[in-house]
């Protein structure tokens, strides 16, 4: 295990015990980063290090996705600047529940599916606008508006060459707010 990952593992405990000391090393830790080298291609595999929505709501959805976190990482296509979500298939019935007049599901493995395509961009970070990062746009008509379309994540490569990522949300009333970070890892072919 690398320095980086013992670092996010340990900015991941951190945030069970000391939640805004946990949140502050991991946006300490994604300032260490830049936009990625070379555009990412392919599969990568998703783990979602830490919750920060709103007090309450993130103790809710905290419990939840300790039980069950259908989300499992990402595609991208360099070529199209394009990418799109990995879904565990158990949570199929689920998705056409919340968002039924979202139409754009993919065949993905017998045990997953994909969903909310994004466009991918290099600018400078919503918060950190010091340096650049790898935007993950899902404001796109196919996308469900209530909810997916206020989306925009953000990723960057850190030093050892692990990505982590941020994902804001637009609030109603105008706010944008990090409400997660994420980790990406290559899937191997």
């Amino acid at each position: 295990m690398t320095h980086t990952t013992q670092t996010i593992d340990a900015a991941r405990i951190l945030v069970k015990h000391h939640h805004a000391e946990g949140i502050d090393v991991l946006g300490d830790l994604f300032r260490t980063g830049h936009a990625p080298d070379k555009p990412l291609d392919g599969r990568y595999t998703g783990g979602l290090v830490a919750l920060n929505i709103e007090p309450g709501i993130t103790q809710l959805a905290e419990a939840i996705t300790n039980m069950w976190l259908p989300w499992k990482g990402k595609c991208f296509d360099a070529a199209t600047q394009t990418g799109i979500n990995v879904f565990d298939r158990d949570s199929f019935a689920l998705a056409h529940l919340i968002w039924p007049s979202y139409h754009d599901y993919q065949e993905d493995t017998p045990s997953t599916y994909r969903a909310f395509k994004f466009r991918t961009y290099t600018g400078k970070g919503m918060f950190d606008s010091d340096h650049d990062v790898l935007k993950l746009d899902y404001d796109s008509p196919d996308n469900p508006g209530k909810d997916v379309r206020r989306v925009l994540d953000e990723v960057i490569e850190l030093p050892s060459g692990e990505y982590l990522g941020q994902a804001h949300l637009h609030f109603y009333w105008g706010e944008w707010k990090t409400v997660a970070f994420f980790a990406l890892t290559p899937t191997a072919a």
